[in-house]
């Protein structure tokens, strides 16, 4: 793999680790209070404010607003940062294990979260089942990808 093929694919794992974390956060409080997994907009549990694209950037917006909310300055608990940042460091560590054979790479990152989210959500077995529904899709989709962008830069072209 050249370093530009290896670098854009490891900046792709990190950026799809951060997002999964991200909704695996929020995921994981919306299963715990019985409320839709997908929706159009994110909020502050505390002052019900929508949310704005810049406010959800993982790990990046908590540290901007200094762990707070923009509008009512409550705090915004360290977890959702950390959780983003864990996922973001075990995708990244997933694809330098798994370089050389990448389909492997996807089914990590997929049992990685499935598991995780078990784990944090037992007891709640229809949401549960709903959460790991979304997260195959989403697994699915960028592994898919994934995949084909490996594909495509293993071919040497003339």
């Amino acid at each position: 793999m050249q370093s530009f093929d290896f670098s854009v694919l490891f900046l792709c794992s990190l950026l799809f680790g951060s997002i999964i974390g991200a909704y695996f956060g929020t995921a994981e409080y919306r299963i715990r209070q019985d409320a839709p997994l997908l929706t159009r907009d994110c909020f502050c549990p505390v002052c019900g404010h929508v949310l704005t694209g810049l406010e959800q950037i993982p790990v990046l917006s908590w540290l901007f607003l200094k762990g707070r909310c923009r509008w009512c300055r409550c705090p915004i608990s360290i977890r959702y940062p950390l959780i983003e940042g864990s996922f973001l460091l075990y995708y990244g560590a997933v694809f330098l294990l798994f370089q050389e054979t990448p389909v492997r790479i996807p089914l990590c990152w997929f049992g990685f979260t499935a598991v995780l989210l078990a784990v944090r959500c037992r007891g709640h077995w229809r949401g549960l089942a709903k959460g790991l529904a979304v997260f195959a899709v989403y697994h699915l989709l960028f592994g898919g990808v994934f995949l084909m962008v490996c594909a495509a830069a293993s071919v040497s072209l003339p």
